[in-house]
């Protein structure tokens, strides 16, 4: 990993290319633990595209150093990167983020629901069990109520 590398993704992060934006976040993925510093300040940037990016790179990293900042960022007022953030908690397998997706289970983003069930059916934590099956009795989404019932199963045993 060079520094221009470094430079170069993060710039590249600012594209209105969408395209251009995915191949930097897979590149700052490829570096790293040297990225996490730079991708933490962008947590907070004022353009939502680039804290989604951010999170993004930071689930594929998957540093638990990074769990808290990424818990705050499921509150954006964004549902785009409420969804990213969950979907970086969900990737890191660590029983801190259990509480955090059985909240975003009541996300008002049905992708955000997903992927918070998703997480929970990965993660197959008993302490989840009552949780899921309150979320199944009221979940409007057939995919999404499919995949609370696998993870409801899953929790069960």
């Amino acid at each position: 990993m060079t520094w221009k590398s470094l430079e170069s993704a993060f710039s590249d992060l600012r594209s209105l290319d969408k395209d251009v934006r995915a191949v930097a976040t897979c590149t700052l993925v490829g570096i790293g633990t040297p990225a996490i510093p730079a991708l933490m300040k962008l947590l907070n940037d004022d353009e939502w595209v680039i804290r989604y990016r951010a999170a993004e790179a930071l689930g594929g990293i998957r540093d638990t150093g990074t769990i808290d900042a990424l818990i705050l960022l499921t509150a954006d007022q964004k549902d785009h990167v409420r969804y990213m953030a969950t979907k970086a908690l969900s990737q890191m397998q660590d029983s801190r983020v259990v509480p955090v997706l059985i909240r975003m289970l009541c996300d008002d983003h049905i992708y955000t629901r997903k992927i918070a069930a998703m997480g929970l059916l990965a993660a197959g934590d008993s302490t989840a069990y009552l949780s899921l099956q309150k979320a199944m009795e009221c979940e409007p989404d057939p995919d999404v109520r499919t995949i609370l019932q696998k993870a409801f199963s899953q929790t069960k045993n």
